[in-house]
C-alpha cells in the first residue's frame, strides 16, 4: 500500500500544471522552442530577438502563468546548456530566421477559431 501511495505521489508531482490545463503538445512545443531560442539569444546578446520573442508570446498566448513559466524554464535550461556545451553563437541573421519560424509555429498553434 505504501509503495502504491508513493508511486501516485510521484506521478502527481511530475505531472506539469501546464499539461493539466489541456494544452496540446503542439502548443507546448511552440513555447519550448521559443524558450530554447531565447536562451541562445541571451547568451549571444541578441537583445532585439529576445524582445521580439517576448512580444510574440504576449500577443499569442492566453494569460496563464504556467505558460510563462514554461517559457522561462526552457530559456534557463537552454542558456545553461549553451554554456556547458561551449557552443558558438550563430549569425544573428540565422537566429532571426529560426525565430521567424518559431513565431509562425506559435501563432499557428494558438490561432483563435
Amino acid at each position: 500500500m505504501r509503495i502504491i501511495l508513493s508511486s501516485i505521489f510521484l506521478l502527481i508531482a511530475f505531472v506539469s500544471p501546464v499539461q493539466a490545463q489541456g494544452y496540446s503538445d503542439e502548443q507546448l512545443e511552440s513555447i519550448r522552442q521559443l524558450g530554447r531560442l531565447n536562451g541562445v539569444a541571451l547568451n549571444c546578446r541578441y537583445v532585439d530577438e529576445t524582445r521580439r520573442m517576448k512580444k510574440a508570446l504576449v500577443l499569442a498566448l492566453p494569460k496563464r502563468r504556467q505558460l510563462g513559466e514554461l517559457f522561462d524554464t526552457e530559456t534557463n535550461d537552454a542558456f545553461l546548456k549553451f554554456i556547458e556545451q561551449r557552443r558558438e553563437c550563430p549569425l544573428e541573421a540565422e537566429l532571426n530566421q529560426q525565430v521567424d519560424q518559431a513565431i509562425m509555429d506559435l501563432d499557428k498553434a494558438f490561432a483563435r477559431d
